[in-house]
């Protein structure tokens, strides 16, 4: 069971409902995980929501992916400049790689759908990075919220 809460006592949370949709027209989303030093890792990534859950594709060789291992994730996404326009929402959750390849060709889809007019095509990128996309392997992280911190000041 997902807890909800505000962020702190001089905040309005957001509603469930409204904290779903706040993260699905979000297009960054900033997600740490526990380096074994540590520190946080935190990295600004594309994702998607599906069944309130969070999905991330990365590369199967970058540090995320390694620490996705680990269980935990934290993921922050903020708007807003003037004071009474700020909202924003933090997730506390369990991490893990997917295996399962029916997921994975899903989430793949709705990642490249939501992201279809910010990718560069083949033509606009340099040769060498082509031939280097196309070595890559991908892996898919899959976050499960446990706890949902929000603020939205324009409810103050």
């Amino acid at each position: 069971m997902v807890v909800y809460r505000r962020a702190n006592r001089q905040y309005v949370a957001m509603s469930e409902k409204e904290v779903w949709d706040f993260l699905d027209s979000r297009n960054k989303l900033f997600v740490g995980f526990t380096r074994e030093d540590g520190f946080p890792h935190v990295s600004p990534l594309w994702f998607c929501i599906e069944n309130r859950r969070i999905y991330l594709r990365t590369h199967d060789y970058k540090t995320k992916t390694r620490l996705a291992k680990t269980g935990k994730a934290c993921c922050v996404i903020d708007d807003g400049f003037l004071y009474r326009e700020l909202r924003g929402v933090i997730v506390w959750g369990k991490s893990r790689v997917l295996t399962d390849e029916k997921t994975i060709e899903r989430v793949n889809k709705k990642l490249d759908k939501k992201y279809e007019k910010q990718q560069w095509s083949s033509g606009e990128m340099p040769p060498g990075w082509v031939a280097e996309r196309k070595r890559e392997k991908r892996a898919f992280i899959e976050i499960i919220p446990e706890r949902i911190d929000s603020w939205d000041n324009s409810k103050v």
